[in-house]
């Protein structure tokens, strides 16, 4: 027994020895092979398995190149951090702080309560209530904040059903049942910063009353909330970090060879939101199939219960009052923001930044202009526009002494409500695929994978998305495409294919997360309601993993490669691309440089 918590003990350290230890094994890489590859491969490996074990925070990790590329040679201290902050980073700070608006003011709460006010009471109704709030709000907002949100309302309404079904006695009992939970947003899962979630949920799961029927639809109504979340992110490029991110990584990866990445917030919509809108779907019907069986269209529960349901959600939306003053700024600066994204450069017409210096406006110009404007607009219209005050706002007033100004958001809100970790997150990402690049790592690994070249590039599209949708279950999705896209860029360069080809796959392959509950916030939230099991999880999800790996595919090679040309490898890289390859070639094999150039006349 000793021995045992001895070994209990120091297990409890592991953070402290393994920080040493790991370095320290993986050291006789950069001292066998003293050469730039190697020495950023070891920083890699240090990084990568800090960012897999989660050791330490994931924004701490993500410091990690500030002082390890400069100790190695590979950038200097200026080059590093100045890759921390890109344009891609302000594009994803500015929509976070509209977010952070649209939470303080309820909006998300008002739009997923009206939403299930005007749908039926009916089972598969509700579930669409459930379902397109949640799509909807994740394309703009984070997930975990969306299914958080949602979540509250969902056990609402089980509650009202539940108790419709169950006899008197037993709904004298329901508050009696009710638990409240306090988790802990981790970064691991979404890159988020770490902050308790706190969620009032029913812990009836094992109530020996409960029927079959009802667990199955506690199930179904779970599940739905958090993949219709994971779904809605793949829409927007600010809809989730790896979508953020990949943007930064591909304008590296282009810029790195002469070429402009044709990649923006308009025609990433072309490609994401038909994408999503197609899995939303499948989820819908495939949830009901799961649900129901074949009965799943056809009423399943008793009238009571859809009136039940129908007067609480009437209840939980009149709480609300009517949208005040703040809540329409928030509004239309949301969509003024949505509109100038996409109306910046459609590419099928001239768009708003041909007003300016060309190249001089991109998506994170609206974007910080609109948050600016969110710390100058007033919570309140002034006592000279008393004529503009909503009904809530003059209840607020004679209430309370009427402010001469408070504006929608304060430093302070969003200083607490910022997820500062995923932005620490998101530039350690692109200080790492910098440091690939110009080490030349991300070529040499790619070279190692030219093997692959014997298949069809659609074949290696799928099994790489494959591969990066399984990683995602266990890891980080913003880990995960740090590391990986680059290199998938890279490999696709070396084969002569548009590198967008196999980057956008992989990108959204990382938000493909239905399996495990670890495999992302909104799945953890909905596990913790208590009636899920892991294996209902992997049951439903695997279903959802494969659709939308198909149709992801699928996307990739029809209208998307449409949109982007993804069939024809840009000139600048047959341009340059030899030119690279023999630099690498001569950094690590010192001595057959002119062999490599011999064997690549021009051809990547």
């Amino acid at each position: 027994m000793g021995a045992r918590s001895c070994l209990r003990r120091f297990w409890e350290s592991k953070t402290l020895w393994l920080s040493f230890l790991i370095p320290l094994a993986a050291l006789p890489l950069p001292l066998c092979y003293p050469n730039s590859v190697s020495r950023c491969g070891y920083c890699v490996i240090v990084m990568g398995f800090f960012w897999v074990t989660e050791l330490i925070p994931l924004p701490v990790t993500s410091l990690f190149p500030v002082f390890l590329f400069p100790m190695f040679g590979i950038m200097t201290a200026k080059q590093v951090c100045m890759s921390y902050v890109k344009d891609t980073l302000m594009l994803f700070l500015g929509s976070l702080v509209v977010a952070v608006a649209v939470e303080r003011w309820n909006l998300h709460k008002r739009l997923a309560l009206r939403t299930l006010t005007l749908v039926g009471p009916q089972p598969k109704w509700l579930m669409l209530g459930i379902m397109f709030p949640c799509w909807f709000l994740s394309m703009w907002m984070s997930n975990t904040a969306t299914t958080a949100m949602m979540m509250p309302i969902v056990i609402a309404i089980l509650d009202q059903i539940r108790d419709s079904k169950l006899p008197p006695s037993s709904s004298e009992d329901s508050e009696n049942n009710e638990v409240k939970i306090i988790m802990e947003d981790t970064t691991k899962l979404n890159g988020d910063e770490k902050r308790p979630l706190e969620i009032v949920i029913s812990n009836r799961a094992d109530d020996e009353k409960e029927d079959k029927d009802f667990v199955k639809l506690a199930k179904v109504f779970s599940l739905c909330t958090a993949f219709s979340a994971n779904i809605g992110g793949m829409a927007t490029l600010t809809g989730t970090p790896p979508n953020v991110i990949f943007k930064g990584l591909a304008d590296t990866l282009y810029n790195a060879y002469g070429a402009k990445n044709p990649v923006n917030f308009a025609n990433w919509l072309l490609i994401g939101l038909p994408l999503s809108f197609v899995c939303f779907i499948f989820c819908w019907f495939w949830m009901q199939l799961y649900g129901q069986g074949v009965k799943c269209f056809k009423c399943c529960l008793k009238d009571d219960a859809f009136a039940a349901v129908k007067r609480t959600l009437w209840t939980e939306y009149r709480k609300l009052g009517s949208m005040t003053f703040a809540e329409w700024v928030v509004l239309i600066n949301f969509v003024l923001l949505a509109v100038l994204w996409v109306t910046r450069d459609p590419g099928f017409i001239p768009g708003w930044s041909l007003l300016f210096e060309r190249g001089y406006v991109k998506d994170s110009t609206p974007a910080i202009l609109i948050a600016v404007l969110l710390f100058i607009f007033p919570a309140r219209p002034p006592r000279w526009l008393a004529c503009c005050r909503s009904k809530s706002d003059a209840i607020n007033a004679a209430l309370e002494p009427w402010p001469s100004y408070e504006p929608i958001l304060t430093w302070k809100i969003v200083n607490e409500r910022m997820a500062w970790g995923v932005l620490l997150l998101m530039g350690g990402g692109f200080a790492l695929a910098d440091g690939c690049q110009i080490s030349g790592l991300s070529t040499w690994v790619s070279g190692h994978l030219e093997g692959l070249g014997s298949l069809s590039s659609w074949v290696i599209a799928m099994l790489l998305s494959l591969f990066i949708a399984l990683a995602t279950e266990v890891t980080s999705n913003a880990a995960t495409t740090t590391l990986f896209v680059p290199i998938v860029g890279e490999l696709a360069v070396q084969l002569g294919v548009n590198p967008l080809y196999f980057m956008i796959p992989c990108t959204i392959a990382a938000s493909l997360a239905f399996l495990l509950p670890v495999a992302t916030p909104p799945n953890a939230i909905v596990f913790a309601s208590g009636y899920l099991r892991v294996r209902d999880m992997v049951l439903v999800g695997l279903p959802m993993n494969i659709f939308a790996l198909i149709a992801l595919n699928v996307a990739c090679n029809t209208y998307a490669a449409s949109t982007f040309d993804l069939f024809v490898l840009p000139e600048a890289f047959w341009a340059n691309a030899s030119v690279s390859v023999f630099n690498i070639t001569d950094i690590v094999f010192p001595g057959l440089a002119g062999v490599t150039a011999m064997n690549n006349t021009g051809v990547p």
